[in-house]
This record gives structure tokens, sequence and C-alpha cells, in this order.
């Protein structure tokens, strides 16, 4: 069974949850009073990719995900085995006899049950994926919303921040094509954004809240 861990697939995710703005800020937890506004340009960026790499709650979903593809996989590989024990023991008997045809006809049906057991776990699993990058993205941008307009912030473009690998030609290619040319590091909202997110609530499947990792830059805080 094909795991749904591949670029296309959060590619397709993230172009679906791209619609969920409008549905942002109903369900949030209670947040920090709001800080005095920015004194400086009302346009702010934000690495939409990084928080989602960094942001603990998505993590633990994801492994949680992981763990059950994992056991599902398993699991179907053990109904295979079953399958090909069975297809070993028509050895055993002739061809056209009624119990050659009874175990074969069973080895049919267990094949047909399993492609149709696999079909549905891989469309739930996929499902599954795009609803937690989806109630992610929402959670992300609610809390965008909340500080920029804590902040008077006017726009927030989505930039991409991470450095260019020079010896790697896609990279550097990604890099000549980010539509963010120059900014002044100090419009970077990415990690004050993802602090406060990490802070709501319990980390799962071992993270821990609070602790991040360097990035690159500097970045203003609330003031």
């Amino acid at each position: 069974m094909r795991k749904p861990f591949l670029l296309a697939t959060l590619a397709a995710s993230v172009a679906l949850i791209a619609l969920v703005g409008m549905y942002a800020s109903a369900q949030m937890p209670a947040r920090p009073p709001v800080r005095p506004a920015y004194s400086g340009s009302p346009v702010a960026l934000v690495d939409i990719s990084y928080i989602f790499k960094e942001h603990v709650r998505f993590k633990g979903k994801m492994t949680q995900m992981k763990a059950d593809v994992d056991r599902a996989e398993a699991e179907v590989k053990e109904i295979r085995n079953n399958i090909v024990r069975l297809s070993e023991r028509l050895r055993d008997y002739t061809p056209g006899t009624p119990d050659y045809k009874s175990i074969e006809e069973e080895i049919t049906n267990r094949q047909a049950t399993l492609a149709a057991r696999v079909q549905l776990q891989k469309k739930e699993f996929l499902q599954r994926e795009a609803k937690i990058y989806y109630d992610t993205y929402q959670e992300v941008f609610s809390e965008v919303d909340y500080f920029a307009k804590a902040n008077g912030i006017a726009m927030v473009l989505r930039f991409n921040g991470d450095p260019v690998e020079k010896g790697i030609p896609q990279s550097v290619l990604q890099h000549i094509n980010k539509p963010v040319v120059w900014y002044a590091q100090d419009r970077d909202i990415t990690k004050v954004v993802l602090d406060r997110l990490n802070m709501r609530g319990p980390a799962t499947s071992g993270t821990r809240v609070g602790v991040q990792p360097t990035r690159p830059g500097v970045y203003p805080q609330p003031r």
C-alpha cells in the first residue's frame, strides 16, 4: 500500500487548504492580550512551509498517522502471506476436484477483499492527511490574522526563507524563482507566529513545547 507522504500529496493538500481563510478565527483557544501596533512597514512576511516543518502539534499528528499507516501495512502484509500459504495448498489437490475448486474460490475471494480494503484505507489516509493540513493551516492563518491586526500590519505575504544550496541545481532554480527577491529581515514574522502557535496546549508524540530550532535572521517581537 502506497504511503501518502509524498511531495505530490503534500502539494495537493496545501492547495486544498488554501481556501480556509474565511473560517479561520472561529474555534481558536484564548490568546494573550493585544500588543501595541507596529510602527514600521504595514507589510510583513511569513514562511508557511517552515511553520509546518516546526509546528509541534502538526508533527505529532503526522507521526501518529505514519504509525497507523505502518500498522495497516503490516496487517495487509500478513493477509497477503496467508493468501500465499493458501495458494501453496493447491499443490496437494488435483485441478478440477471439488477441494481444489473450493480453495481456489477462497483465494479469489480473499484477494478481492484485500484489494478493496487497500483502496479504502488509502482513501481514508489521504483524507486524514488532508484534514491535518487543513486544520493546521486554519490555525496558522488565524494566528497570522490575529497578530497582523494586533500590530497594524495591513498585508502578510508568503515567502520561502530557506537558504540556497549552491551545489544543487533545483535549489538554485527555486531560489531564482522566489517571488520575494529581497526583504528587510525585521518584516519576517515567521518565528513570532511559530512561537505563539507552539505555546498553545500540550505537544504530542514526545515533542516539546517552546523549544524552537535556530532560524537565520532577526525577528520582531510584539512590543
